[in-house]
């Protein structure tokens, strides 16, 4: 009964709201009607149904962010727009440069190449598959649409739960026009950026855009000499003042200075045995920063005596930056007791979340070549024809240092130059006129993606895995139709329908092993031989010991649908309703083929997952008022959401490998001779892999406001209240950071059968949906005359506490063994408290307008708010949004 009513309260809000309006201000609106409105907004135009409509008259739910206010915004990449939409998070997968988009309590947590995104990222209408692409520069943008809820029919694949569309602005056949914009801020931020556009002719015309982004590091960086793997860094490092003969000496600020256990043992060398002093990074090339261009060139034709326009865009962006890496949360650890583990000032130089100790120097190149065309046909007065056509090439490689200096077991993930994806879509659309009764659109769509991955982890002291993955590819065929017939002059009906054929194959993929049982490794404690090696000796996979093969295919079929009425309960107010559905492909997984070191048996390991469904049901309503110079929009919905795809880094199973025994502190127990004492020891099997979570249940509001109330001044933003639950029994093995919490080795940690991990996670949260979240933007504009404008800005965005895992460790306290006692628990949870971000700007602009001068601030209050969670060993790492920012602009226009 509570839910009954929660879901009808929910309902009445979300249609009442709009029509009571209405009703209130209707006196004010018609005694205004004769005269002249200055403060009416400007019509938006989207394409959320494929063909253009009023954003006010489209009966879904979408925001649409303007080429104005994603500049005002300070909008580099789709990641910036993460709290200028309702139910939108956005975070960095840091291990795949890769961002993160949840909506409305759904994302995707496999980011790597046998994973698919919940929300669909577009780019002039024409799908984007790899999210490292999703990072791309973004200028020269005429606007931005979000649509929240299931895209199944229109845009298909991988839109669950929303597509977000980027659309580039179109050369202009009028006139020759350009403008520049420069940009200097903290932390050495150089920026440029500019579009010049040609009229060739009256019916021919080209646009150039471009922009480069230059930033220092943000992070107090460290290279650190002591541990295991030093290949990387220069003799200035390897060289530094030795501070200690020895380690648990307490010197120093980093557990491999005060507590490295294998340093007695370092090698040959005596100097390797010594603690050294850390090295303060250079921030110019450090991670987290930034050095990234883009340019972009665009034809538009449009015959005067033809009946076709054809809109093509050669796009290119290049990073050569320093990376990302895990940071640690020192706010949330602050205070811990030492018996715990401490807190940042225990094991880094200093209290502050923005740091990193690092033995591998970051890098990231990444390069991608994208090209789209659309052809628009008129076949006849009354059938369009529409051809999107798109391609795009993703190259990549990187290197980044797992585990940060944080743990004494060294760490590294490597990917390597032949590491990319290449793509190319087409799909033919017949559209009919918008002057009937009955509108109506038919298409099909073919997708191809061939992703190619080479690279590998390296443990300097222990085992490496080398992917060599040459051809993994997917192949989807979708037919799709919809149709919106006008019942009454006021009443519409909406029937779509879609079916997807999709095939992931995996083609000559091997996974290489190399350990110091099987030779190929140096062997335990061997540092000085390791550190003799060139830096690339592990990226020649002819050296590995064994492998084995990833051959593997899998298919799906779906068929997805939408049912929607809407309703024009007045010239300036619509209704709405639609039960909608998304699908999103299984995976084929990895396969592991895995040698018992004392039998030699092999056994076979395959982590396929099955495809996850959404059945979204969402009533809202859309007004405007004051001659336009209010619009409300308002939407309940309810998602039943089944087999979501969790991917997560855990054990499959256990196989016996020849390891080194070790005491109850963790390290290897030597024999007479100070080498290591072997063994034959059940170990897990490690894998990054996907399970599916069988039931969920997610609903919430959205109120959007955009209000105009006198000529200078504008007032936009939104409330949201959303609740997103696993709703069926989930029976799982426990993975966040069970080495810690309950006090046990690494490899009871992730053994599958240890009973005291078996846990249900049904009624958890799910992550990253806060329960309320709010944002307000206040414009004022001054008129000075012949002086000039100053324009204010000011943004406030909240969000409610939240979880940044779907494990909820303050939920199971009571339900699960942990060693550790619970106010311990909390400094190392998952919850997400409820966070404020402030941003203003300030700017000038003469009469003319052909320049102007900007001073900007971001995240004002310096909140360090933490997106993406990789705890482990009680250090509560993950990804972090930017501290305070601030710099100026100047623009020019000609």
């Amino acid at each position: 009964m509570q839910k009954i009513n929660t879901i009808t309260l929910a309902i009445a809000l979300a249609c009442s709201l709009p029509s009571i309006a209405q009703e209130s201000l209707a006196d004010q609106s018609n005694s205004n009607e004769v005269k002249k409105n200055d403060t009416a907004l400007e019509v938006i135009s989207v394409t959320a149904t494929k063909r253009k409509t009023r954003l006010m008259e489209t009966p879904v739910a979408i925001t649409a962010l303007t080429s104005a206010q994603l500049k005002q915004s300070g909008v580099n990449n789709i990641r910036d727009i993460a709290n200028l939409v309702p139910g939108l998070d956005i975070s960095t997968a840091t291990d795949q440069s890769a961002p993160v988009i949840s909506m409305r309590g759904v994302r995707s947590t496999n980011i790597t190449e046998l994973g698919d995104p919940a929300v669909g990222v577009h780019l002039d209408g024409i799908y984007s598959p790899r999210m490292q692409g999703a990072l791309a520069l973004m200028y020269d943008v005429e606007r931005i649409e979000a649509l929240r809820g299931p895209q199944g029919t229109l845009f298909g694949r991988n839109s669950t739960v929303g597509s977000i569309n980027v659309i580039s602005a179109k050369p202009d056949f009028t006139d020759d026009y350009g403008s520049v914009t420069l940009e200097a801020g903290k932390y050495n931020t150089r920026s440029a950026e500019g579009f010049y556009n040609f009229s060739v002719s009256d019916d021919f015309a080209v646009r150039i855009a471009a922009k480069g982004l230059k930033r220092d590091s943000y992070l107090e960086g460290y290279y650190d000499p002591n541990q295991y793997d030093t290949r990387r860094l220069s003799d200035a490092v390897l060289n530094t003042d030795v501070i200690s003969q020895d380690s648990y000496q307490n010197i120093g600020s980093t557990l491999t200075q005060r507590e490295n256990w294998w340093i007695d043992a370092a090698g040959t060398n005596p100097e390797s045995q010594q603690v050294r002093a850390l090295t303060e990074a250079d921030k110019s090339d450090f991670y987290n920063s930034a050095n990234e261009y883009s340019f972009r060139v665009s034809t538009l034709w449009s015959p005067l005596d033809g009946n076709f326009t054809n809109h093509t865009v050669f796009q290119k962006y290049v990073n050569d930056s320093g990376n990302n890496v895990d940071l640690i949360n020192c706010d949330k650890l602050r205070g811990r007791p030492t018996e715990y583990g401490g807190d940042c000032s225990n094991f880094l130089p200093s209290d502050n979340a923005y740091q990193a100790v690092v033995n591998v120097p970051g890098e990231l190149k990444l390069d991608i070549t994208y090209l789209r065309n659309t052809l628009n046909y008129a076949l006849t007065d009354d059938l369009d024809l529409v051809w999107l056509v798109g391609f795009e090439d993703m190259e990549r490689s990187s290197k980044q240092d797992s585990e940060a200096g944080l743990d004494v077991w060294d760490g590294a993930t490597y990917f390597l130059d032949g590491t990319g994806a290449k793509s190319y879509s087409t799909e033919l659309q017949l559209q009919s006129s918008d002057m009937t009764d009955l509108t109506w659109i038919v298409g099909v769509n073919y997708f191809h993606e061939k992703t190619t991955t080479l690279g590998y982890y390296d443990n300097p002291m222990d085992d490496k895995v080398f992917w060599d993955q040459p051809d993994r590819s997917t192949d989807a065929f979708a037919f799709f139709a919809q149709a919106t017939y006008k019942i009454t002059p006021k009443l519409h009906a909406t029937l779509g329908y879609r079916f997807s054929d999709e095939t992931k194959e995996d083609k000559g993929g091997r996974s290489y092993r190399c350990s110091n049982a099987d030779g190929c490794a140096p062997g335990w404690f061997n540092r000085t031989d390791l550190n003799n090696l060139p830096a690339d000796y592990f990226e020649d996979p002819t050296i590995y010991a064994s492998f084995f093969e990833n051959d593997n295919k899998g298919s799906w079929t779906h068929h997805d649908f939408r049912v929607g009425l809407d309703y024009d309960l007045s010239p300036d107010t619509m209704l709405y309703t639609y039960l909608a559905s998304g699908f999103k492909a299984g995976g084929i997984g990895d396969v592991f083929e895995v040698v018992n070191d004392r039998t030699s048996e092999v056994n076979r390991f395959e982590t396929q997952f099955d495809p996850e469904e959404v059945l979204t049901w969402e009533i809202g309503a859309k007004s405007s008022f004051f001659d336009n110079s209010l619009n409300l929009q308002a939407a309940f919905f309810y998602t039943d959401y089944t087999d979501m795809q969790y991917a997560s880094v855990g054990s499959i199973g256990n196989v016996e490998r020849l390891s080194a025994v070790e005491d109850n502190d963790g390290r290897p127990i030597l024999d007479g001779s100070g080498n290591p004492v072997l063994d034959y020891i059940n170990q897990p099997v490690i894998a990054y892999y996907t399970q599916n979570v069988p039931g969920s249940t997610i609903k919430g509001i959205e109120l959007e406001f955009d209000w105009k109330p006198y000529p200078n001044g504008r007032i936009t933003g939104y409330v949201t209240w959303t609740e997103a639950q696993v709703t069926d029994d989930w029976f799982t093995k426990w993975d966040y950071d069970a080495e810690y919490l309950f006090d046990i080795s690494y490899e009871d940690s992730l053994n599958p059968e240890n009973p005291l991990l078996q846990t249900n996670l049904k009624g958890n949260d799910l992550a990253m949906t806060p329960k309320f979240t709010a944002n307000l933007s206040y414009t004022h504009s001054f008129d000075f005359g012949e002086y000039g404008f100053i324009h204010s800005w000011f943004n406030v965005s909240w969000k409610d506490k939240s979880y940044s895992t779907v494990w909820n460790v303050d939920k199971h306290l009571d339900d699960m063994e942990f060693a550790i006692s619970d106010e311990a628990t909390r400094y190392i949870d998952d919850s997400r408290d409820s966070f404020a971000m402030f941003n203003a700007s300030l700017k000038y602009e003469p009469q003319s307008q052909k320049w102007f001068a900007e001073a900007f601030i971001s995240n004002a209050s310096d909140e360090t708010v933490q997106h993406w969670n990789s705890t482990s060993k009680g250090f509560a790492k993950g990804s972090f949004g930017m501290p305070r920012y601030y710099g100026a602009k100047v623009g020019f226009n000609f």
